[in-house]
């Protein structure tokens, strides 16, 4: 009979009812107590006779995985005699804070037993790499990835051959999932999110007599209250790390900057906005303590010299207010100051799961486990953080920690987010700028020389 199926078929079939089973049991699909199907479903769903679902079912009763109740079904007892899976989780080392990462990886561990996560830290020159080529060296499974990581991602390879498409979560903000959307594809899974803000010591605005920032400040007012805040040989009025991918650029997409491209696809730099831009960001900390030097090398300078009250305004994020649980001062944020229009910087994480991972049932039960609505809202209880599930983050009840009067700011300037590729620009062209800025902010290169530069950069 031509339209007869081969045995090989019935194998394969077989062999995927089995590998079905056993992944739902052994990831916590199915639970000890809960029942299968029963067997004529398994046949229909799977295209098998009675005879091969039997004979399936047999394996699982070998591995102690079932166990058949007389006249009731078949039974789910446990992940039976099978070795333990260990599933690779690539992760940022700073949501040991800012997520309370290691607390949520041990209760998932706890409601699987038979997983074993092994975290694997990805350092800052992670993904100066073939990123593509490290996950598989790595036997990466899950990966936790920002909106810059991601970019770099895409441009090893087609992200349909490196990261697995996604089902979209209904229960998480539905802006943040455009940035890692390909083709209409999901590829990764928004986690926690933060928009870039101001943040302020009450207490040194009270002393001045200053009123605090609200929604109409400008970078103008910003200079003009941090001038009178300054203390020489005491504290400055305000401090950030300007060559942070997250701070400079936001002059840029205050001052409306999108960069065209000659007919070679080159930036071309040399546009008033720009210009204005760059003013901005160089005249921001003009006449504050010049005989003092406040070396920023990374962001969370700011955050150390704020707790330190060496500085009373920061330009920070949701995530790094978590290095002020413990201040003993008060503090406050608001809404990032503006030039022509107000905008801001919109950060996400999210999570992965790798194309190559030989896991990924048990990676996507982790990358559920931690979009769910338990671990989202133990973010927002136990963090400043603001997580990707809308009912987790605007949870009110009894909090733990104390948080800025005006936490829940950000979903006021929701229409303030954007992202530097609005710009149309990438990350590594702008990471290109910001090494020729330097002379800039250092007073060492003018605008025009700067533009030069630029241009033969490109």
């Amino acid at each position: 009979m031509a339209g007869k199926p081969k045995r090989s078929t019935f194998r394969t079939r077989l062999e995927d009812m089995v590998t079905t089973l056993q992944s739902d049991i052994v990831t916590g699909k199915l639970q000890p107590g809960d029942f299968l199907p029963s067997e004529l479903t398994l046949a229909e769903q799977f295209q098998l006779s009675k005879n091969s679902v039997r004979k399936g079912l047999e394996l699982l009763l070998d591995q102690e995985m079932i166990e058949k109740a007389p006249r009731i079904g078949t039974r789910v007892v446990g992940t039976g005699r099978n070795e333990k899976l260990t599933l690779k989780f690539g992760y940022y080392p700073t949501l040991t804070l800012e997520a309370n990462l290691l607390e949520l990886v041990e209760r998932f561990q706890q409601q699987h037993p038979h997983i074993v996560v092994q975290m694997i830290p990805l350092s800052n020159s992670y993904f100066s790499q073939n990123v593509k080529e490290a996950m598989e060296r790595d036997g990466l499974d899950l990966i936790t990835l920002n909106t810059q990581n991601y970019e770099t991602v895409t441009e090893t390879g087609a992200v349909s051959d490196i990261l697995e498409p996604l089902e979209r979560k209904n229960s998480t903000y539905p802006f943040l999932s455009g940035p890692f959307t390909k083709d209409n594809h999901l590829y990764v899974q928004p986690f926690i999110f933060s928009p870039i803000v101001l943040c302020y010591n009450r207490d040194h605005f009270k002393e001045a007599a200053l009123p605090e920032p609200d929604s109409s400040w400008s970078w103008n007012d910003v200079q003009t209250a941090a001038l009178a805040l300054t203390q020489k040989h005491d504290r400055i009025g305000i401090l950030f790390h300007l060559q942070s991918i997250n701070r400079w650029p936001l002059f840029l997409l205050q001052n409306k900057v999108v960069f065209e491209r000659d007919q070679h696809g080159k930036l071309i730099f040399n546009n008033d906005n720009f210009r204005k831009a760059m003013q901005t960001s160089l005249g921001l900390f003009e006449g504050m303590n010049p005989d003092t030097v406040y070396m920023s090398e990374n962001d969370s300078d700011a955050e150390r010299f704020f707790l330190q009250q060496k500085t009373s305004m920061i330009v920070t994020s949701y995530y790094s207010l978590n290095h002020l649980r413990n201040a003993e001062f008060n503090y406050d944020i608001a809404p990032l100051p503006y030039s022509l229009e107000a905008k801001t910087q919109l950060l996400i994480i999210g999570l992965a799961v790798i194309k190559s991972s030989k896991q990924k049932e048990a990676a996507q039960a982790m990358l559920d486990f931690l979009v769910s609505n338990e671990a989202q809202l133990h973010i927002r209880k136990t963090t400043l953080t603001i997580p990707s599930v809308k009912t987790a983050a605007e949870w009110i009840g009894e909090e733990t920690l104390a948080r800025p009067s005006r936490f829940f700011m950000y979903r006021d300037i929701i229409p303030t987010f954007s992202f530097y590729t609005d710009m149309n620009v990438t990350f590594h062209e702008l990471e290109t700028m910001r090494h020729i800025l330097k002379l800039y902010w250092a007073r060492l290169d003018d605008f025009e020389t700067v533009c030069r530069r630029l241009r033969d950069a490109y």
